[in-house]
């Protein structure tokens, strides 16, 4: 979009209009010979050293000189001799400058002008290594402990004037900067307003980490099912912001909050979309029996061999209770043992470091089960059904959800040892109902599996051709759609 005459005398407020909202953005008059010029940027985005030396600086020494010269002729002194920057052009297309802006160039405007001057000065902020989400396919870039470089990191990724924050300021010591992130237009103004409210109710003394945020504003401290994501990686943030979330940054924490969350949200990995989807269709599914496989396996073993003997098949009956034949304990205490064992070691893994952990972890599982079989204080079906489960958990992409498979094992081994197979039943049933029940910032968590709408699961159950991808959760955005009329499914031209 282009100038014509009478938009002249709103080059200015025109740029002005279109970052009003964002407090990074600066608009600074100097005085140029016999005219008045605006310097227009993103503050965190470019080299301030760069801006002082080689404009600011370099206009403010043509302030003494007299001249009578008209503002165009001003604009192209300045364009040819006054900045000492290699690569300067002058544009008069209105989404350029905009754009232009966003992406780390200074923009030097005049009242008289139908056009601008733009100067690259961007600063060049790179992210540190995802260490907890890793990608085959997709790149690894992961937040680091700075909030401003953070959120530049973010602007690089969505370089539009509708990437809106607000900053607040939390712990009475600590004064810790948090930043909501959102986008004008697509995200919900209900959700922005309840997750601004719930920050302000914060009276703390220091945020020591990133868990003071999220257990001092979810819906449902108590429940062991997430309700926010937690995230170190910039690509899976932007994408989150575009379908409508809002994304709440920690100064001192390489990790961004995503909010509201769909819990089948937590099954989606970044190599889903870098990949065919049917691959990526099979390998959801895939999570989602890992889930069910690491929760549940170990009670329905209990539950089989201590009271429903008649429901397995003669053949594995009998195996099971050979290898049982010299083992003291009850079942239930067999894999409340080895399940304990496990998570000990992988506890004890996480602590040492990294290299050693893994080496150790693994050798320590294979040394302790041979051991305990050998000596008959474990069978070695009960080893072959906590290493699948624990190998099961290993498959599930976010750290909450493994978690929660832990606790719903040892809660389903619990009833499995009380009522047998009917225990089990009951707690899924009771764990399915709680889900149901809890809102993360007012949203179903448990959508779209509450209403039982297909056609709102084509990014959730699996993942649909992205040409079939054409609107955005309504329960988190007010701007459905995301994708125009003319994409349309891929084919030869008729």
């Amino acid at each position: 979009m282009s100038f014509n005459g009478e938009d002249k005398m709103r080059l200015k407020e025109y740029l002005k209009d279109a970052f009003c909202d964002d407090v990074d953005f600066v608009s600074r008059n100097i005085p140029v010979l016999n005219a008045e010029v605006n310097v227009m940027y993103i503050e965190n985005l470019i080299e301030n050293e760069m801006i002082n030396k080689y404009v600011i600086e370099r206009l403010q020494d043509r302030n003494s000189e007299d001249s009578v010269l008209t503002s165009a002729e001003i604009m192209d002194i300045i364009e040819s001799r006054v900045i000492s920057v290699a690569k300067v052009y002058s544009s008069d297309e209105k989404d350029h400058l905009v754009h232009a802006i966003l992406t780390g160039h200074v923009v030097i405007t005049s009242n008289d002008t139908d056009f601008a001057i733009v100067i690259p000065l961007l600063k060049r902020e790179v992210g540190e290594k995802s260490e907890t989400e890793p990608s085959l396919q997709s790149g690894n870039e992961a937040f680091t402990t700075d909030i401003n470089k953070n959120f530049n990191l973010l602007r690089v990724r969505l370089p539009s004037p509708n990437l809106m924050f607000r900053q607040v300021k939390l712990g009475r010591i600590s004064h810790t900067k948090v930043r909501i992130v959102w986008l004008k237009k697509v995200a919900n103004p209900q959700i922005i307003e309840e997750i601004c409210s719930r920050l302000d109710r914060i009276d703390i003394d220091m945020v020591h980490s990133i868990s003071v945020i999220t257990e001092l504003t979810e819906d449902s401290p108590l429940s062991i099912w997430p309700q926010y994501k937690l995230t170190e990686r910039i690509d899976v943030t932007a994408a989150n912001l575009t379908d409508g979330r809002v994304a709440i940054l920690c100064d001192n924490f390489s990790f961004a909050i995503i909010v509201p969350l769909l819990v089948l949200q937590e099954f989606q990995t970044p190599d889903d979309y870098s990949q065919k989807w049917i691959f990526s269709s099979i390998m959801r599914i895939i999570r989602y029996c890992a889930f069910f496989i690491s929760s549940t396996l170990p009670s329905l073993y209990v539950s089989f061999v201590a009271y429903n003997h008649s429901i397995m098949p003669p053949a594995i009956a009998i195996r099971i209770s050979a290898g049982r034949g010299e083992v003291p304990f009850p079942s239930v205490i067999e894999v409340l043992l080895m399940t304990f064992m496990i998570d000990l070691l992988r506890e004890a893994g996480t602590r040492l470091p990294k290299g050693l952990g893994q080496g150790i972890g693994f050798l320590g599982a294979v040394v302790l089960s041979q051991s305990a079989v050998e000596a008959g204080y474990v069978s070695p079906v009960v080893i072959i059904i906590v290493a699948i489960s624990a190998i099961s958990s290993y498959a599930l992409p976010s750290i909450n959800l493994a978690s929660v498979a832990r606790v719903t094992n040892y809660f389903l081994i619990f009833m499995a040892t009380i009522f047998g197979l009917f225990g089990v039943i009951i707690g899924i049933l009771f764990l399915q109902w709680r889900l149901v029940t809890l809102r993360s910032f007012g949203v179903p968590i448990s959508h779209p599996l509450d209403v039982g709408e297909i056609s709102l699961m084509k990014d959730l159950l699996i993942r649909s051709p992205l040409w079939k991808l054409r609107t955005r959760p309504r329960l988190l955005s007010g701007n459905e759609t995301r994708m125009g009329d003319s994409t349309r499914k891929p084919g030869p031209k008729k």
